[in-house]
């Protein structure tokens, strides 16, 4: 017998049977007990069901307490990290201020850094590029190689002159310009390149300036050249 004629049999046959044989209610509802809770089991459940929902919802607010501390503990660190680079720029910036007032006084061109202005002044570019690179540099000095076979400007045994050359693990060469034009940072570029075979080690490049031309500016971002400039000139 299908299970639909089945049902409807009992739909017409059981009210019938309940009424002439009132023991077979009692079978009945001992069957339904034992197929479905009793009230106090479905009472006990809810409450289960509630107690559950009230932890799941106080673990997710420890959750949300905890990743809002994260994130408040990322914007300190990063607060703390900008205001750390802003405090080095500014004393690069004082530094390079103070490099130009030296030169004001001293009435001399920036280019002659080397022999002419001193160590004075040595002493302050080293400043400037420590607080460029982050590091100090206790090695640092100008720096003067033989050309013997004239790669840089064709004649041998020409002598190439950078007016910085401050190593610690790390090494930078420095350029100091009064104005900067891009004939002077394919020249710094040229005698790089042959400091850096010399030496047998990779240099970082960085030039000081009053002022530069715009597209020297360009050149040296093309070239990899890192620059402090105060003036950028059309």
């Amino acid at each position: 017998m299908a299970d639909a004629e089945l049902i409807e049999q009992l739909r017409r046959v059981l009210p019938q049977l309940l009424r002439e044989h009132p023991e077979v209610r009692y079978e009945l509802w001992g069957l339904m007990l034992e197929a479905f809770p009793s009230r106090q089991e479905l009472l006990a459940f809810l409450e289960e069901l509630r107690a559950l929902r009230e932890e799941s919802n106080r673990r997710f607010e420890g959750l949300q307490h905890d990743i809002a501390q994260r994130f408040e503990a990322v914007d300190q660190r990063f607060e703390t990290l900008l205001r750390e680079m802003t405090q080095r720029f500014e004393a690069v910036d004082r530094r390079f201020e103070g490099v130009i007032a030296e030169l004001r006084e001293q009435r001399v061109h920036l280019s002659a850094l080397g022999g002419r202005v001193g160590r004075g002044l040595e002493f302050l570019v080293k400043g400037i590029v420590e607080e460029f690179a982050g590091e100090s540099f206790p090695l640092a000095d100008r720096l003067v190689l033989v050309d013997t076979a004239g790669e840089v400007f064709g004649v041998p045994g020409a002598e190439v002159e950078f007016d910085l050359y401050a190593h610690n693990g790390r090494a930078y060469l420095v350029e100091v310009k009064s104005h900067l034009k891009t004939d002077d940072v394919l020249k710094f570029q040229r005698k790089a390149m042959f400091a850096e075979a010399k030496l047998g080690r990779p240099l970082t490049r960085l030039i000081l300036a009053l002022s530069m031309d715009s597209k020297a500016e360009a050149l040296m971002q093309r070239l990899g050249i890192e620059y402090q400039v105060r003036a950028t000139l059309e």
